[in-house]
């Protein structure tokens, strides 16, 4: 009776152990052990625990209208794209993030905040990121970080509305230069790029050197 008893204890345990929490929302879904190799059911977006890396396939695409996709996993994130993919919604994340694959990865913030937001953003060989925040109040931007690197990468960044395509007071260009604003800069008072005159730039394209 009691070897019974033992049982039907450690079946119930067996039914009641909960996903583990990666830290990466979008809007109400979480990221979890359960969902992790196949996010959104649709075979387009999936998350490594091991390497920290969430990975993107041809046509992903993701909206969230309103509220915010946050990421904290307390590690620095990759996002791998196999393929174009679109997310229409503003990403805020306390990670620092590392993008990579030769594709482009388009980020339409929506009217919750900046496009894309995190202390450090590297876009590596081949990527295009390119970031549009359409109607986004005062304070808001294409890119919100503090260090920007690009490496032979195209990285293009406007807003609507708001003053400043990007804010950052780091930025590194490896085999890439700004083609927008022309004479284009990052004014560390301001936190952003600015014109030559140090006048807001409401685009920026960063792009590899012909």
């Amino acid at each position: 009776m009691k070897k019974i008893v033992l049982l039907l204890a450690a079946v119930c345990c067996i039914g009641i152990v909960q996903a583990k929490n990666y830290g990466l929302r979008f809007g109400e879904k979480e990221v979890t052990s359960k969902n992790a190799k196949d996010i959104f059911g649709d075979g387009k977006a999936s998350y490594d625990a091991a390497t920290n890396t969430l990975t993107l396939s041809e046509g992903f695409a993701y909206s969230l209208p309103k509220g915010l996709v946050v990421w904290n996993t307390g590690k620095e994130l990759h996002i791998r794209l196999e393929g174009d993919a679109v997310i229409k919604a503003a990403i805020k994340s306390a990670d620092n993030i590392v993008i990579e694959g030769a594709h482009k990865l388009n980020i339409v913030s929506n009217i919750s905040g900046s496009a894309l937001e995190c202390p450090s953003l590297e876009i590596n060989e081949g990527v295009t990121l390119d970031l549009l925040s359409r109607n986004s109040q005062e304070g808001m931007y294409a890119l919100k970080c503090y260090n920007l690197t690009v490496r032979n990468a195209i990285l293009q960044a406007e807003v609507t509305t708001a003053d400043w395509a990007i804010g950052a007071q780091e930025l590194m260009m490896d085999g890439c230069w700004m083609e927008k604003p022309k004479g284009g800069f990052v004014d560390k008072e301001k936190n952003c790029i600015c014109f030559g005159d140090g006048t807001p730039a409401k685009r920026v394209r960063i792009a590899p050197k012909k």
